[in-house]
């Protein structure tokens, strides 16, 4: 298994991945995909893995992040790895993740693929960076907001486009709330068997493409031929970075143009006709066996899950096993008596 990290203009995120105070990936353990149209930053890119002895490769890029996805997936399948997790370069894994991953890999029968919920994004409130949830939605909610009005006031965008914005703003959150995960418009999917990698993204997207592969690989785990599970972000695992604007905010125009939920929309109808979309159907959550003396560390940018037993409250990972839960309950037992 190794970390397959994606960059494309980010120089100091890339270094995040190997720095103590964040991530702190072992070179030996990485493979960086440099897929950038800016020569300048796949030279500095490409140096800092050279000087820092990381495998690396500089891909063919058309500017979208789907192009570089399957640049890393096609790299992942010709390598001799089984299992691979997925990075975007100007995301970054928690240590808790790191070591979360690596279990997977020492498993006896590893997962085919594992995506995300309860996710958590970090942005930066001019004196400090602060966490949120990210993907989780109140659906009631955004049924019953005025998208029309506010294209209008906020954007100043003509009645026809806010009308034609917020039709599509209903639809689209009402198909995510029948297809993806309960209370997720998008589930990230992190780690991947070679079986999982070959299920490419959505070229033709620019926006939405992770989405429908994640769908794609739901699809293949509830018709038997991938073992795909969920696991929730407390602690987490991985931190999106919304410090700077993202692809989703510059190809919107910062919120002034939905087009590319169109361009979504068509593509999950087709997906639709092929029968590959499941209504109201859940994955099964990812369980792990913790070690008796673990202690996550994710940056403490989540907090304390409690675990209850038998009265007493213990701090481990929410996915935690019931049985690791319980050896954990008689090692504190054990340790009180004394």
């Amino acid at each position: 298994m190794q970390f397959y990290i994606l960059t494309s203009t980010n120089y100091k995120a890339l270094k995040r991945h190997f720095s103590s105070n964040y991530s702190n990936i072992e070179p030996k353990d990485a493979v960086v995909i440099i897929n950038t149209l800016n020569k300048r930053y796949s030279h500095l890119a490409k140096k800092f893995c050279e000087n820092n002895n990381i495998e690396h490769y500089v891909t063919e890029s058309n500017g979208t992040p789907s192009k570089g996805k399957n640049s890393l997936l096609d790299i992942f399948l010709k390598s001799d790895n089984e299992h691979c997790v997925m990075v975007d370069g100007d995301d970054f894994l928690t240590p808790h993740g790191v070591w979360m991953y690596k279990h997977l890999a020492k498993l006896p029968s590893p997962p085919d693929a594992v995506c995300l919920i309860n996710q958590r994004s970090i942005k930066y409130n001019g004196k400090k960076y602060v966490s949120y949830k990210n993907f989780n939605v109140d659906y009631d909610y955004l049924k019953n907001q005025d998208y029309c009005k506010i294209f209008q006031d906020t954007h100043k965008l003509s009645l026809e486009k806010s009308k034609y914005f917020e039709s599509l703003h209903h639809k689209y959150y009402s198909q995510q709330k029948k297809y993806s995960e309960p209370d997720e418009v998008h589930c990230r999917v992190t780690w991947l068997s070679k079986k999982a990698a070959k299920f490419k993204f959505n070229e033709d997207l620019v926006i939405g493409e992770d989405t429908l592969q994640m769908l794609r690989l739901k699809h293949e785990a509830l018709e038997g031929r991938l073992n795909f599970y969920t696991t929730p972000e407390q602690p987490a695992t991985y931190i999106y970075d919304e410090c700077t604007a993202g692809t989703v905010m510059e190809h919107s125009k910062f919120g002034k143009d939905y087009e590319w939920m169109d361009d979504y929309l068509n593509a999950l109808q087709k997906m639709k006709d092929n029968n590959q979309l499941h209504e109201n159907v859940s994955l099964p959550e990812l369980k792990i066996d913790y070690p008796q003396d673990y202690v996550s560390n994710d940056l403490k940018l989540t907090n304390i899950y409690w675990h209850k037993i038998e009265g007493f409250k213990l701090s481990l990972p929410k996915n935690a096993s019931k049985e690791s839960v319980r050896n954990h309950y008689e090692l504190l037992k054990i340790n009180q008596a004394a």
